[in-house]
């Protein structure tokens, strides 16, 4: 797993938000779009709050993420009627980490753009979109 930032801890590491991201969207390429979507709009929206409300505010959400998350997860496993059960695994295996790391409001924020470049890589490996 990539980090969050390059090993001087104060710039973005690009590879978590491309190389990072593309691998990882490859692995839940089964995954709803539907669920996707709203994974995504969440994370963007705490985001938003952050800078709205501020860190201190907006933190208490942060951390109900992951609860939401594996949720969502367990529900995903036992409604996937013919689709991967491993996509939701994986997914298991690649946020909930990710959420751990966030301390700070700009750990949010590479979460956030990292959440972005996933979906972004997502969408074309879903079976309906992919390219024959």
């Amino acid at each position: 797993m990539e980090p969050f930032y390059k090993p001087d801890g104060r710039e973005i590491n690009p590879d978590f938000i491309g190389k990072q991201a593309e691998y990882d969207a490859k692995q839940i390429s089964d995954v709803t779009p539907t669920q996707m979507r709203r994974l995504f709009n969440h994370v963007k929206s705490i985001s938003q709050s952050i800078d709205e409300k501020g860190w201190e505010k907006v933190e208490p959400l942060v951390r109900l993420q992951k609860a939401q998350l594996l949720y969502t997860i367990k529900r995903g496993q036992k409604n996937a009627k013919g689709q991967s059960k491993s996509s939701w695994e994986n997914l298991k295996e690649i946020i909930p980490p990710k959420l751990d790391q966030i301390k700070t409001a700009q750990d949010y924020k590479v979460f956030s753009l990292y959440m972005e470049a996933l979906y972004g890589f997502y969408y074309p490996y879903t079976p309906s979109k992919r390219c024959n």
